[in-house]
């Protein structure tokens, strides 16, 4: 789904073609750390505990690839 203008989407694509491989990687990047910074901060106004914290970035960012009882015994081996 988006929310976009077909035009204004193509215009960032030709954009983004535009730049050197190179500075895409580094946009890449920059955006992954943003995005793992907004999580984790959300994540330590609810828990403190460092292993609560372990167990919820992995219930965010994988918790949907496995089954219920996989991912009992790996939060059982995060406490």
């Amino acid at each position: 789904m988006t929310d976009t203008a077909k035009n204004i989407d193509k215009l960032y694509k030709e954009m983004l073609d535009k730049l050197p491989g190179e500075k895409r990687l580094l946009m890449s990047f920059s955006m992954l750390n943003l995005a793992a910074e907004l999580m984790l901060s959300n994540i330590k106004t609810r828990y403190s505990d460092e292993k609560d914290i372990r167990r919820e970035v992995f219930l965010r960012m994988y918790g949907n690839d496995f089954n219920s009882e996989e991912k009992e015994k790996i939060l059982l081996w995060l406490k």
